[in-house]
């Protein structure tokens, strides 16, 4: 079983990713995970932009020095991510999962959403910043997690069709919203 999660920022994504992680006994990861691991495995160079989630003009830019098209392009989430986690088990966040593991049967993609000002909220606790502080990293975030899913897969990141279930985690919160994956994941049948 994979489960993927894309999120907005502020809702809580690296927790219940990590919890859910936890409770099936497999590999969680995260950004950090994910570019330790291509590091590792001697292929981060190869995909620089895509590990690093680098800015759209820094990505078109690379694209084109190299002269990459938008059908290959596309493909990358799927090379890149196949190549460091394969066929495992595991919980990835971010990195266009819902798109680079569509094929497996055992897939399981997950969006969160919320509350703007809730998320805001979150943000300016977490980090211990002011609030126009926290609106900036809200905004900032979530339209470049926007461009990035664009960029990479021509789907529109949040939208519903392309995903197994969505969950306003401002509404229900956390706990709930794990109950819920959890409660699809075994209806689904997928363990």
């Amino acid at each position: 079983m994979i489960i993927t999660i894309a999120r907005e920022c502020g809702c809580m994504g690296d927790q219940i990713g990590k919890e859910l992680a936890e409770k099936y006994y497999i590999p969680f990861y995260d950004k950090e995970a994910i570019c330790r691991l291509a590091k590792e495995k001697g292929i981060y160079n190869k995909y620089p932009y895509f590990y690093g989630e680098m800015p759209l003009d820094m990505m078109l830019y690379a694209d084109s020095m190299a002269g990459e098209d938008g059908s290959d392009r596309c493909k990358t989430p799927e090379r890149a991510l196949s190549d460091i986690i394969g066929g495992e088990n595991c919980v990835v966040v971010g990195r266009c999962g819902n798109n680079a593991f569509r094929h497996r049967d055992d897939l399981i993609s997950v969006f969160l959403s919320g509350d703007k000002k809730k998320r805001e909220e979150l943000i300016e606790k977490k980090h211990n910043v002011p609030h126009n502080k926290a609106v900036k990293i809200v905004e900032d975030t979530d339209m470049r997690r926007c461009t990035y899913h664009k960029y990479y897969t021509g789907e529109e990141w949040g939208e519903a069709g392309n995903y197994d279930i969505c969950i306003d985690v401002s509404r229900v919160g956390k706990d709930a919203a794990l109950r819920l994956i959890e409660e699809y994941i075994t209806e689904t049948g997928v363990l």
